[in-house]
């Protein structure tokens, strides 16, 4: 019984190395991104000599992985083997089309197409060949002879597969999955061609289907590693970053692919999850294996993050320094923010850095961001009391996304005007006082424009109604506001959307300036005694010492007689 058991396990044992050395196990590798477990399989079936067609599958390895010299040795020693292999004369003539040898690459096609018209293999191949290089691609010959290769062994789903990726060279997307549908009745289940359906959703925009299938290609091969990989770039455009980063992570652990370019995308996807920490751990992992003048832009954007504004800065200014072709509006957002966080004066900002934000913003090909980093700055500006400069500013970004500008950004351009306004002195006296009153008054008409662009846009919201009426007060004459009841409408609408708050409360302090003007308004410029009064009343009662409400009431003689009495 123990020699049986013996037995069974090393035929269990050579039945695996068999199937582990299989052609069909080595290009499921190569669908599956598994480049270097890919190389060891056709390197051990090339090694041992009995096929020459196990040469094709090593050569055509190479031609996947863009080696085509390497290519070229294997399809020759095919051939030293067999003349009459055609498998590896196609593989030939990939070689000379990868080179942009055309009319070489046609004369090797012909003749494997004539001498094997019959093979379907040999058609899918030379049809296949026509997909793989993008400059001297024939989508049109590859449907071709992928539909004479199918009708000669309509099992053949890889080539199904390949005739969507020819279709989908012609921007034909409805008929790319239907070819890939059939390379799914050919081979139920497929992942290669549920992840291939959702490349065509995906480039569609129809992500609901994308996402579908490419979750179909999951199920069906938990360890497809390519499905993965779509999936974080759809999950990327969707902005779920953090699920981004984790299916790429699985891309890379189950493909084992650690080249620079997958290793530095790793890197961009753990930055937009705000894993600034593996970002530059991935980075770190780069060292030595390229220059890729990418790789500083990110250290210096993951510095930044990680509140190393010094090191960000290094890497940001060497990055623009070497690589000035490849800068984007954000390398030098991101090297002004990286300014300001090294700022010492208190104010919040570098002068630098805001010089350079602002240069980031003009390069950006996006108004919304071009305007969102304007804003940035105006508000930097703004919390360091330099009004002057908060308002252009704020004006700046808000003109260049007029459509998307908030209440909030309105708000505070009105703001700035009128502490702008505020702070300017008029010279008693001055053969200038004239033009700086005029320039004062200007910019308090200049802050009700932005008040009231901010009750246009929330109708309900007392304080901009409020700041409306303080913007003009300010801007005439006390006098003449009262006689012609400028501020008037706006304190009025302040004081009835505050009275029906559920806490009239909060608005204490503005209405006790709104009621103030509105009594004084009502008994001299209104002679409306009885609306006065009431005025005065509500004064009182938020307000039960104001001189001004008492004085009106004649609660101050009530007093006085009370007292001789």
């Amino acid at each position: 019984m123990k020699s049986k058991l013996i037995l069974v396990a090393l035929g269990v044992m050579s039945f695996l190395g068999v199937h582990a050395q299989s052609v069909q196990d080595g290009v499921a590798l190569l669908h599956g991104e598994k480049v270097k477990e890919a190389e060891e399989v056709f390197k051990k079936l090339a090694a041992d000599g009995s096929s020459a067609d196990n040469q094709f599958y090593l050569g055509y390895f190479y031609v996947k992985n863009d080696q085509l010299d390497e290519a070229k040795k294997a399809f020759d020693k095919g051939l030293e083997m067999d003349s009459k292999s055609y498998l590896n004369m196609v593989g030939q003539g990939m070689v000379e089309l990868g080179k942009g040898n055309k009319a070489a690459a046609k004369e090797l096609f012909d003749l494997a197409e004539k001498k094997k018209k019959k093979d379907a293999e040999v058609l899918y191949r030379i049809g296949e060949a026509y997909t793989l290089f993008e400059k001297n691609s024939d989508p049109a010959e590859a449907i071709r002879l992928l539909d004479e290769a199918v009708k000669r062994d309509n099992s053949l789903a890889d080539a199904y597969l390949v005739k969507g990726d020819a279709l989908m060279m012609r921007n034909e997307g409805g008929a790319a999955v239907t070819a890939y549908e059939y390379a799914l009745t050919a081979k139920p289940n497929y992942a290669v061609a549920h992840n291939r359906i959702g490349q065509v959703y995906l480039r569609g925009k129809n992500y609901n289907l994308a996402l579908e299938n490419y979750k179909k290609a999951i199920e069906a091969n938990p360890d497809f590693a390519p499905a993965y990989k779509d999936l974080a770039e759809l999950y990327f455009l969707a902005r779920q970053y953090k699920k981004a980063a984790e299916n790429f992570d699985l891309y890379l652990t189950k493909s084992g692919n650690i080249s620079v370019d997958m290793q530095l995308r790793a890197s961009k996807f753990a930055f937009t999850a705000d894993d600034y920490s593996k970002s530059i751990q991935l980075l770190d992992d780069l060292k030595g294996r390229s220059d890729d003048p990418i790789i500083k832009r990110m250290y210096g954007w993951s510095y930044f993050k990680t509140n190393e504004p010094e090191k960000s800065v290094q890497y940001l200014e060497d990055f623009i320094k070497t690589a000035p072709e490849k800068v984007i509006s954000d390398d030098y957002k991101f090297l002004g923010r990286a300014y300001n966080l090294m700022e010492t004066e208190g104010k919040g900002y570098d002068s630098l850095g805001v010089v350079y934000m602002l240069k980031g913003a003009d390069i950006d090909t996006s108004a919304t961001d071009a305007a969102a980093t304007y804003k940035e700055v105006a508000g930097l500006y703004y919390g360091a009391k330099d009004f002057k400069k908060a308002a252009p500013t704020y004006k700046k970004g808000i003109e260049l996304d007029t459509t998307k500008a908030t209440p909030n950004d309105l708000f505070y351009l009105g703001l700035s005007y009128f502490q702008q306004a505020t702070n300017i002195v008029v010279p008693a006296g001055s053969p200038d006082s004239a033009a700086v009153a005029a320039r004062k008054k200007g910019l308090y008409l200049s802050a009700d424009s932005s008040f009231k662009a901010v009750t246009l846009k929330t109708p309900d919201w007392p304080f901009a109604y409020y700041w409306r009426a303080s913007s003009l007060y300010n801007a005439y004459d006390r006098q003449e506001n009262i006689d012609k009841g400028i501020s008037a409408p706006y304190y009025e609408k302040l004081t009835e959307l505050a009275e029906k708050d559920e806490d009239p409360s909060k608005y204490n302090g503005y209405l006790k300036l709104a009621y103030g003007y509105l009594a004084f308004y009502y008994q001299s410029t209104m002679n409306d005694e009885a609306k006065s009064k009431a005025t005065w009343e509500k004064l009182l009662a938020i307000d039960p010492d104001n001189a001004n409400a008492k004085e009106a009431l004649g609660l101050n003689e009530a007093a006085a007689t009370t007292e001789q009495k």
